[in-house]
């Protein structure tokens, strides 16, 4: 017995390499820490780095933060002689930093002792990606406050990882939110959306989905067509999923009484998402026309579309609840009136009308806010409506699913988890972190221009990058130039947490327009040798967004149980072969279907679309049978993100 338990959590250990050893459906609340148990030891637990906070200089002490208020003097034109007052507006930038303190993590492991004597925290559980968001209620464009308050970025996804993100507010804006960061906790907040990546336990339910009736649903047809622009919100693609699901064309059965549906539900939509979008930066630039003599809305207002729908839709709940309450309350006194006027009435049988409030435990007694009596009569709690909508984005796959695609969630599955958490940017005590300036000066005047890698992290820089590099150079008006090399490696990479800023200055450069405009270009280095050197390209941008020329893909692996059994299949491998600048790769992974895990994954390299739209891999099949032969399928080409490798 204890052979067979040895060799089953060593077949674990050996599949979980290409998923985080994390089993997303099993933690435990130790301290201020949210901790996963290990899928190859219930011992062992990874922390859930959700303590977003500001940035802190290590030099100075001071936060990263800047609150920037400027005006530019204007003269009077045509009839108006002399103006009061200048343009201006103001700029924040700040960076966030992802971690856990040391005294959280100590009071984390002592409370686990109580929950598990033998449990130990390994280390932080490391999140596949995410995004967050810098929101205020002063990014209403009616309002006329902001021109972009609503500020999104990748977001660190390492404990002690930081990013950068910057916000431009019109003058009024600028104003109000200057007054707001006078008071104890200002009008703005950080709301990350995290992926995390992991393990799902077996449970005993099965997907089945109807991938030709899916991509007829208008939100994915229209998203199909689009030039370009091919970008759906998490949100939207789930309210397409729920309309698909009470079509049918998504079916989810369990045949576990116990089972949780709408936790299965959950999981037909991940695995579905997965199979039909890869994750998109979130970005605020609208796209190109979804069709013909249209204009597609940008990222940015069709989040805040989902915002003001959620928002909608938890006010009128929580009314027709009211209205409920309401007439349960009027029938509740209808009855009492009718009781003290005729006492031998009969009190109410079990059929009729109960009132939802217990007793002694009226509507009066409720907290929240005192509503009107002549309306309502009674305290009601105030109404939870959301404060942002999903952010997170995936771009549709050139390559579509076909035909029925039927999966049994009875073994270990690798899934991602959504994490919302936000956090309020408190007070900050930082005098020099707050300028105001007039523009007119310009020999003081310096720009910073900060490069992030778009697409990759730190486990990437491990796994596939030796360095990239990026030259960087300024001309100005007076001839002379600012030029600046840096190179980007692993270690870099985590020092800095994806931000390496650029710096240049005012050198008579008196067209304060051209004064923005600097070229760079880059230079990639895989594993391997291969290079790929770009060309110098021209920007006048804040942020140089290091798009890489190939992107990580990962190729799920599925093997049918009843496949293996009629085929006799003792194992199988799977080889893949791609290229990355001529340079042939090949990665290999073995199933074993003994140990009931008959999926997994490879992470692969492929060109991205502006390279090639519709990438290639090589990969055979070798099976191992039963009866000691093997059986080898000719090497095919495919561009699906998919391979059954119980079919040759």
């Amino acid at each position: 017995m204890k052979i067979s338990c040895f060799f089953t959590m060593l077949l674990l250990a050996c599949t979980i390499a290409s998923g985080q050893d994390i089993l997303l459906d099993k933690t435990v609340r130790a301290g201020e820490l949210t901790l996963f148990q290990s899928v190859s030891n219930p011992n062992d637990y990874y922390y859930l780095s959700d303590k977003p906070k500001l940035a802190v200089d290590p030099a100075t002490g001071k936060p990263q933060f800047s609150f920037l208020r400027y005006v530019e003097n204007q003269k009077g034109a045509g009839e108006q002689a002399t103006k009061d007052e200048g343009e201006g507006g103001g700029i924040i930038h700040c960076v966030i930093e992802m971690g856990v303190s040391q005294a959280q993590l100590a009071a984390a492991r002592q409370d686990l002792l109580r929950v598990n004597s033998s449990g130990t925290i390994k280390g932080p559980a490391i999140y596949s990606g995410g995004t967050f968001a810098l929101i205020s209620t002063v990014n209403d464009p009616q309002s006329g406050f902001a021109r972009k308050v609503l500020g999104l970025g990748k977001a660190p996804i390492l404990d002690g990882q930081k990013a950068a993100v910057s916000i431009s507010l019109t003058k009024l804006g600028a104003k109000v939110l200057w007054e707001s960061f006078q008071t104890p906790t200002p009008d703005m907040s950080f709301s990350f959306e995290m992926d995390l990546k992991g393990y799902k336990s077996p449970r005993r339910a099965i997907i089945e989905a109807n991938f030709d009736q899916i991509y007829q649903h208008q939100s994915f047809s229209a998203a199909a067509i689009t030039r370009q622009g091919n970008v759906m919100l998490a949100g939207e693609i789930n309210i397409a999923m729920e309309d698909l699901y009470k079509s049918g064309a998504i079916k989810v059965t369990t045949y576990n009484p116990d089972e949780n549906m709408e936790k299965a539900v959950e999981d037909a939509y991940s695995k579905l998402t997965r199979m039909m979008f890869d994750p998109a930066g979130a970005g605020g630039a609208p796209a190109t026309p979804a069709l013909p003599g249209q204009t597609q809305t940008s990222m940015l207002d069709r989040a805040q579309a989902l915002l003001n729908q959620g928002r909608k839709d938890a006010l009128e709940d929580f009314l027709l609840s009211e209205d409920i309450e309401r007439v349960e309350l009027a029938r509740e006194k209808a009855a009492v009136t009718t009781t003290e006027a005729n006492p031998t009435t009969p009190p109410p049988t079990g059929n009729q009308p109960t009132s939802i409030h217990p007793p002694g435990t009226g509507p009066s007694q409720t907290k929240g806010y005192t509503a009107p009596k002549e309306k309502y009569g009674y305290t009601r709690p105030t109404p939870t409506l959301p404060t942002t909508a999903i952010v997170a984005a995936y771009s549709m796959r050139t390559v579509r699913q076909r035909g029925v695609f039927r999966i049994d969630l009875n073994k270990y599955t690798i899934d991602n988890l959504s994490l919302r958490f936000d956090q309020n940017v408190g007070a900050i005590n930082c005098p020099d972190c707050f300028k105001q300036i007039n523009l007119d000066d310009p020999l003081y005047k310096q720009r910073e221009v900060s490069a992030t890698v778009d697409g990759y992290n730190a486990e990437d820089f491990q796994k596939y990058i030796n360095f990239v590099s990026i030259s960087f150079r300024k001309k100005h008006e007076d001839g002379q130039y600012t030029n600046a090399d840096l190179t980007i490696d692993r270690a870099k990479f985590n020092q800095q947490g994806n931000f390496f800023p650029f710096l240049y200055g005012w050198k008579g450069d008196n067209n304060r327009l051209k004064w923005r405009e600097y070229e760079y270009k880059t230079v990639w280095n895989f594993f391997g040798g291969a290079t790929k050197e770009s060309v110098w390209a021209k920007s006048d941008l804040p942020t140089v967004p290091l798009s890489p020329p190939y992107l990580r893909k990962v190729i799920d692996i599925e093997m049918d149980q009843e496949a293996v059994t009629r085929e006799g299949i003792r194992s199988a491998e799977v080889k893949i072969t791609y290229k990355v600048e001529g340079k042939d790769m090949v990665k290999q992974v073995r199933l074993n279907p003994k140990g009931g895990l008959l999926t997994t994954q490879i992470e692969v390299l492929l060109p991205v679309p502006s390279i090639n739209p519709a990438p290639t891999y090589d990969y055979e099949i070798t099976w191992m049978l039963n009866n000691g032969t093997t059986k080898v399928s000719p090497k095919k080409s495919s561009s699906n993100l998919v391979i059954f490798a119980d079919q040759m």
